[in-house]
């Protein structure tokens, strides 16, 4: 919305200047249009937050630059063009909601004081080439107008946004008060092929809409710090799971992997309620598997590092997740009582299409390997991937390749036939 309602601005005001031969204007256009274009083309190759805060700062740029030069205020006719700055800000707002990052926040920022800056002070220069006096009334009315009715338009679709994003929390909560969240399991395997564990999996069976993905609904349960909420329903629902493998001589030897979030970790009661549920379930910690992100050690690492050393006292093991994918100080990997690291699937992929691909993955699994670590090679869709892994040194597994995450009743039907091992 935000890129087609510049676009339009700029295709009209370009018309405009065509018609009235003013060549260097149509020129700034004609480079801000082809700026706009590429900010465009970056956000649909799925860099969209990128690709919007580019197009703030070209914006941003024009506006303050053509105010300069042509839009200068004289003869009781003000410059309207730093009107455009508010919906800039907008644009930025509603960027900033659905990612956080400091750059977004100074583009807001910047617009804003450049705003406040053209709206309190003349600011004519002697560089300054002022558009005629009558062409100047025609463009501060429709400049007036345009930009009023963008900043509705704006403001309106966020407050659409944020109904439904209301609608969505309020549906989570539904949720979590009837039940509805089902746990699927994915199947681990070793380098034999054999079952050695599973990873819990969080599902939404939603009322008329069918089996719905956590990453149509984690995001939004995130923002509005549900998720320790979700998490204790998935700990409660996953022990009691594994307190049944337990008791069958199949399934008894699993490990079971579970999710854990930054939001859940950082509960001041997490490590004696997950001990605690540990107790009531008589599960032994041993079989407990605590998967955790990179993201959790860009918030308080030392809390962080003393509960998961508690835990780890406790019997409880902790693997890495994603490894590999954002990660930014390698130096804290010894102090974490890691015992496995998965290789994110971009690598496992990427290990097979070339040959700096498979250095990639191939030192990666090294790392861990030297570090003392398990390594499991996660997102396995073929033969070929499992060869190379298993080469690369990792001996534990996930995938397509193997299994696609299965239903409680599916699951324990699967560890029935295959208990011996898969051969994909």
């Amino acid at each position: 919305m935000a890129f087609l309602s510049g676009l339009v601005v700029i295709v009209g005001w370009l018309a405009v200047f065509i018609a009235l031969e003013e060549w260097g204007i149509v020129i700034s256009l004609l480079v801000l249009g082809g700026a706009a274009v590429c900010s465009w083309r970056i956000a649909m190759r799925g860099n969209f937050s990128t690709g919007l805060m580019l197009a703030q700062g070209v914006h941003m740029a024009y506006a303050v630059g053509y105010c300069l030069l042509c839009d200068v205020p004289d003869d009781g006719i003000p410059r309207t063009t730093h009107l455009y700055l508010l919906t800039i800000a907008l644009v930025g707002y509603i960027n900033y909601q659905r990612k956080p990052t400091r750059v977004q926040m100074a583009l807001i920022a910047a617009s804003l004081l450049s705003f406040m800056a053209l709206s309190s002070a003349d600011l004519i220069f002697p560089f300054a080439s002022p558009l005629p006096h009558p062409l100047r009334f025609f463009i501060s009315l429709v400049n007036a107008i345009l930009a009023t009715a963008i900043l509705c338009g704006g403001i309106v679709a966020m407050h659409a946004d944020f109904s439904r994003r209301n609608e969505k929390i309020r549906a989570i909560q539904h949720a979590l008060y009837n039940n509805e969240f089902v746990l699927f399991y994915q199947p681990l395997f070793n380098s034999s092929g054999q079952i050695n564990g599973a990873e819990a999996l969080l599902r939404w069976q939603c009322p008329g809409k069918g089996m719905v993905p956590p990453s149509e609904f984690i995001p939004d349960a995130q923002q509005a710090g549900l998720m320790p909420a979700v998490g204790d329903w998935v700990i409660v629902s996953a022990f009691r799971e594994l307190a049944q493998w337990q008791n069958n001589p199949v399934t008894a030897h699993l490990t079971l992997s579970v999710n854990i979030t930054v939001d859940h970790l950082m509960k001041p009661d997490f490590v004696p309620n997950l001990i605690r549920q540990a107790e009531v379930t008589q599960v032994s910690p041993s079989r407990v598997k605590l998967e955790l992100t990179e993201s959790v050690f860009a918030t308080d690492i030392e809390t962080v590092v003393a509960k998961m050393h508690a835990l780890a006292a406790a019997g409880f093991r902790f693997s890495l997740d994603d490894f590999g994918t954002g990660f930014s100080s390698l130096s804290y990997l010894r102090r974490l009582p890691l015992e496995q690291i998965k290789i994110d699937r971009s690598f496992i992929s990427g290990a097979t299409e070339g040959p700096k691909g498979a250095v990639i993955a191939m030192n990666i699994a090294r790392m861990g390997l030297e570090l003392k670590l398990e390594v499991l090679a996660e997102g396995i869709e073929t033969a070929e991937q499992w060869s190379v892994m298993q080469a690369f040194g990792c001996t534990a597994f996930q995938g397509f390749y193997f299994s696609r995450p299965l239903s409680m009743s599916d699951f324990r039907a699967f560890t029935a036939k295959h208990g011996c091992g898969v051969t994909g």
